[in-house]
């Protein structure tokens, strides 16, 4: 027996809710209650599994892949479950991820009263948490995993969520409603929503390099840190806000940062010359910032020791920050009909494929300013896709479409983004900038399509209710 938490015992599950191979180190543990050893279940919900696995994507120990497609005959027959609302539900609802769009989903569904099955598939051993802080709080404090989770244990327990770790999906056949995971099981699903996330970018001339790392997940944000301890010279090739973030964490550490961007400005792909705003700001907190180049060349080892620019400067470092963007992480869909690049939605989350829905990263939403499908990586988007997503599994009213909205915090200056701006084609600032406290209006045809705040942010909700109910630029500045 393990300890799963206060009040908890950790017990073996039984093996035909989720099948072991002969020989396999997973292990899959059930909840029960300490003090009355009870199951924790309730209503006609089966009781919760959380079930730790290593995939061997991730160097652990674990049933690895025999190279061959999954046969259709080792898929355990579905159990009969009750309705919800006229939707039957057979096998229950699969999230595939466990980012905030997939704890949105989860927690949505719960609170709406659906009651069958319901299964997490996280990639990572942590449950879910929250990223924003990676790139701030946990570089910069002594926090760990625990202090960043959405959920406590108990949460998962009560809501009779199964969430299986350190597993990723594999392999989807859509026609059958199966998803095959890492580990060789399979799972059976009436709904299933992909919600996978992101993938960071890596840059060729940098593969293989000790150390070069990208910051993705709490185990990176953790080796950044404790690179940062002892590191004193950091390069950040990519100044989005991630780059950006990580540059004002790692100089209140101490440590001596340069960035390289091959655009003009930062952030100049969304935010236009404003971006050159951010180039200041970071100069005068003592970051080296260098504009419109890229790495050609790289001299080392196993390590780095010398990175040449297109612009012919060298620059020395001990440790290298990939940030130039991330990728739907869903090569696993190849073959399945489905866009490994991203899956399109409608508003509510709905892909072409029957009863499969995404959110988060792995969506594409139709913008109809810019008339196409596109990404998005903002927290709140993520969030209000996988509440959406949920509700419409079940039936439900969605409501609105979500905002698309972000913030940022560098040195202890709050910047807050709404919209979409690359979709403007003018833009007004009211403040002052070199106070950092100002506010940039992107607009198209005289109406707001997004906001930025710059040491503002008590004027968000009222920026928001403009750009929700598409006020004139003119009310915008009465306001």
């Amino acid at each position: 027996m393990g300890d799963g938490g206060p009040g908890l015992v950790v017990l073996p599950a039984l093996q035909d809710r989720l099948p072991a191979v002969e020989g396999d180190p997973r292990v899959h543990r059930a909840c029960l209650d300490r003090r009355s050893g009870a199951h924790v279940h309730r209503g006609h919900r089966r009781r919760a599994v959380v079930v730790h696995r290593a995939d061997p994507a991730d160097g652990g120990p674990g049933v690895r892949a025999s190279g061959h497609a999954p046969q259709r005959s080792s898929i355990p027959a579905p159990a009969a479950h009750p309705r919800f609302g006229g939707v039957r539900m057979t096998d229950g609802i699969v999230i595939a991820g466990g980012g905030l769009a997939a704890q949105r989903a989860a927690e949505t569904l719960r609170r709406a009263g659906y009651a069958d099955g319901l299964r997490m598939v996280c990639a990572e051993p942590h449950p879910p948490y929250d990223r924003p802080p990676l790139s701030k709080e946990v570089l910069t404090s002594e926090r760990r995993g625990d202090s960043i989770r959405f959920r406590a244990d108990g949460w998962y327990v009560e809501n009779e969520v199964d969430l299986l770790l350190g597993v990723r999906a594999a392999v989807l056949w859509p026609d059958e409603r199966v998803l095959h995971l890492s580990d060789g099981s399979a799972l059976r699903y009436d709904r299933l929503l992909i919600a996978t996330g992101a993938r960071p970018r890596e840059l060729p001339t940098l593969a293989g390099y000790r150390n070069v790392s990208t910051l993705s997940s709490l185990n990176d944000a953790l080796a950044l840190r404790d690179v940062l301890a002892s590191t004193a010279r950091l390069v950040i090739i990519g100044a989005g806000f991630v780059g950006l973030e990580v540059a004002a964490s790692a100089r209140q550490l101490g440590a001596e940062v340069t960035m390289i961007e091959s655009a003009p400005a930062p952030l100049s792909n969304v935010l236009g010359p404003v971006g050159g705003w951010f180039t200041d700001l970071h100069r005068f907190h003592g970051v080296h910032v260098i504009t419109s180049t890229t790495v050609t060349a790289v001299e080392g080892d196993d390590r780095f020791r010398l990175l040449k620019l297109a612009s012919g400067q060298e620059i020395r470092a001990d440790h290298v920050l990939v940030g130039v963007g991330v990728s739907p992480d869903l090569d696993w869909l190849a073959g399945s009909a489905l866009p490994t690049s991203g899956v399109p939605v409608d508003a509510e989350g709905r892909s072409q494929a029957e009863a499969i829905f995404a959110a988060g990263d792995a969506a594409l939403t139709f913008d109809p300013q810019l008339a196409r499908h596109v990404a998005g990586s903002h927290w709140e988007r993520a969030a209000r896709q996988g509440t959406r997503a949920a509700r419409a599994m079940l039936g439900l009213a969605t409501g609105e479409p979500p905002l698309e909205s972000f913030w940022s915090d560098q040195y202890g200056i709050r910047i807050n983004y709404l919209g979409h701006a690359p979709a403007a084609d003018a833009y007004a600032v009211d403040g002052d900038m070199d106070a950092t406290d100002f506010q940039v209006t992107y607009t198209r045809e005289g109406r707001p399509v997004a906001v930025l705040l710059v040491g503002r942010p008590r004027e968000l909700p009222q920026a928001r209710k403009l750009m929700t109910n598409g006020g004139s630029l003119e009310l915008l500045a009465r306001n």
